[in-house]
């Protein structure tokens, strides 16, 4: 036993009990009886009284390798006897907690710096053909289906989020090219892993049955672009601020904000979110409970003013910007319009 850290273990849980334990002054009678390395971490069992006739209770401090001053935890509810038989698992079960703690805080660092690369990918304004045709396919971890409909009887294509800046009337850019007007299929690439569990990675509006061979930023009217910066130049893509984004008509779009604010007109005090679509969202998830998060991750939804359709998509991965493609096929035609969300090579 490290003679100088079993004091600074006593030390310190005596500090804490004066602190979050209410004792008016130091234990009466405090010592180190035993300890335990586990995971780099010296863990000391303290067998301690707080007054001369009170019973013995128990505790342990850990320290992180002979630092007398890297106290990594401290534990006790002030209750519990010491039992010369069982302090040692008393001890040990208090260092699989800060095993799976430990643990716990290495997956979530994993998961912001797999997040910040997750950005650079959201933000490039490049994309490979081959990594969205890796994520639709089917695999244990991969999968795809068709989410809804997408009614586009203008012409042009709205990418945004749709329940916060759609809604709001701005940063929703209205894409230059133009598509035949029509019906289209909206289909969600999925990906599933320990790490992060269920994912929306990449949201697709197939323009037309043919395979995708590259991929063109999808550039936005200038008038519409979510921003023009001091040089002029045209930004691309669309700002997510409520975690969701959307394909949808851009003659719809503003339809859609019509009815949103008639909707709040009708339902003062309320929020479209939580008192209308989310119940939209539960409904989904409930059809579909193997493709989707809890709360639901994509639903059609029909205005009933105009009973035209649109899809939305949770991005399933935080608030960000995210970029619009046009996929080409072989023969040269548009074929396709992606939004990617996530990068599952990232996590795979």
């Amino acid at each position: 036993m490290n003679a100088e850290q079993a004091k600074a273990a006593c030390e310190a849980l005596s500090e804490w009990l004066c602190e979050y334990e209410g004792y008016k002054k130091p234990p009466s009678e405090i010592t180190a009886a035993l300890d335990f390395e586990a995971d780099g971490l010296n863990f000391y069992v303290i067998k301690y009284k707080k007054s001369a006739l009170s019973k013995s209770l128990i505790g342990v401090v850990c320290f992180e390798g002979n630092s007398l001053e890297k106290c990594r935890g401290i534990y006790t509810d002030a209750k519990e006897p010491y039992n010369e038989k069982t302090a040692l698992d008393y001890g040990r079960e208090y260092a699989q907690y800060v095993h799976d703690d430990m643990a716990r805080r290495k997956q979530q660092d994993e998961v912001k710096a797999l997040f910040k690369k997750n950005l650079d990918y959201t933000l490039s304004k490049t994309l490979d053909a081959d990594v969205i045709a890796r994520q639709f396919v089917k695999t244990e971890t991969r999968f795809f289906l068709e989410v809804g409909k997408v009614d586009i009887k203008s012409g042009r294509v709205v990418a945004a989020d749709p329940l916060c800046y759609l809604a709001m009337g701005k940063f929703r850019p209205t894409l230059e090219i133009e598509i035949p007007n029509g019906t289209y299929p909206a289909e969600v690439s999925i990906f599933r892993n320990d790490l992060i569990g269920l994912r929306m990675c990449t949201a697709r509006l197939k323009i037309k049955d043919t395979k995708a061979v590259r991929y063109e930023l999808a550039k936005p009217v200038p008038d519409t672009a979510a921003n023009v910066s001091e040089d002029g130049e045209v930004w691309t893509g669309y700002p997510v601020d409520a975690g969701m984004m959307c394909f949808i008509d851009a003659k719809g779009a503003d339809e859609f904000g019509e009815w949103v604010d008639n909707w709040h007109k009708e339902n003062k005090g309320k929020n479209h979110y939580d008192d209308y679509f989310a119940a939209l969202f539960a409904e989904s998830y409930k059809k579909l409970p193997a493709y989707q998060r809890e709360d639901g991750d994509f639903i059609e939804w029909t205005n009933p003013d105009t009973n035209e359709r649109m899809v939305m998509v949770s991005s399933g991965f935080g608030d960000g910007f995210y970029q619009c493609f046009w996929g080409y096929d072989e023969s040269g035609e548009v074929c396709e319009l992606v939004s990617p969300l996530v990068n599952p090579d990232l996590f795979d």
